[in-house]
């Protein structure tokens, strides 16, 4: 980081300098890198200031698609971070029909406890990779498994696991994931949100 606060200051969306145009390439290059860790496309990956804002993106971002198909139903669990909880209690307050899954006595949630509550009108199911006070890693794999049959957006909290348990999150199910780079040893103040496309077709985030 030392080169690009020192040297290579320029601003990425300036490119009439060679400073910008350095800067750009450079977040060309960490959208690359950031995409092939996910088996994702370049085009996938949006920067964002944090997992919070991503977590906020890709779930508020989806409400005027679910107002417009009358997809309303939300599910994620009890034990989800606040940057993930507090975004679907604003969507309670507006009419959204919430279930907060709990976990088991070993701290993860039950995959058939989240094809339990799936339904027709189900838009999105919302999980963590691993939990930020217990570290207990949920089973992301079996639930996107599960979900296979299933049109509801699957998105994955994963600030905590980005960088340490990286397989799972490969999986194309997955639809949207946050991450955050200062849990990586990264700077402060930048995430990114992964928005996996389906049949060449982005989300309908807003």
């Amino acid at each position: 980081m030392i080169q690009y606060m020192s040297t290579d200051f320029g601003n990425a969306g300036s490119r009439t300098h060679e400073y910008g145009l350095r800067a750009k390439q450079a977040v060309q290059n960490a959208r690359a890198q950031i995409a092939e860790l996910l088996n994702a496309d370049k085009d996938e990956i949006i920067f964002t200031s944090g997992a919070t804002e991503s977590n906020n993106l890709g779930i508020l971002g989806l409400a005027d698609f679910a107002i417009e198909s009358g997809k309303k139903h939300i599910i994620s669990s009890q034990i989800e971070h606040k940057a993930v909880l507090e975004p679907l209690q604003m969507l309670e307050e507006k009419g959204f029909d919430i279930t907060l899954v709990a976990p088991n006595n070993q701290g993860w949630v039950e995959p058939q406890e989240i094809k339990k509550y799936l339904r027709h009108d189900t838009l999105l199911v919302s999980l963590m990779h691993v939990n930020n006070e217990t570290g207990v890693i949920q089973p992301i794999s079996e639930i996107a498994e599960l979900l296979e049959s299933s049109d509801a957006v699957f998105h994955v909290d994963a600030a905590q696991g980005f960088g340490k348990e990286i397989e799972p999150l490969k999986n194309k199910r997955i639809d949207l994931m946050s991450i955050s780079a200062h849990k990586v040893y990264g700077p402060k103040g930048i995430g990114a949100l992964l928005t996996r496309k389906r049949d060449y077709d982005r989300l309908p985030l807003k």
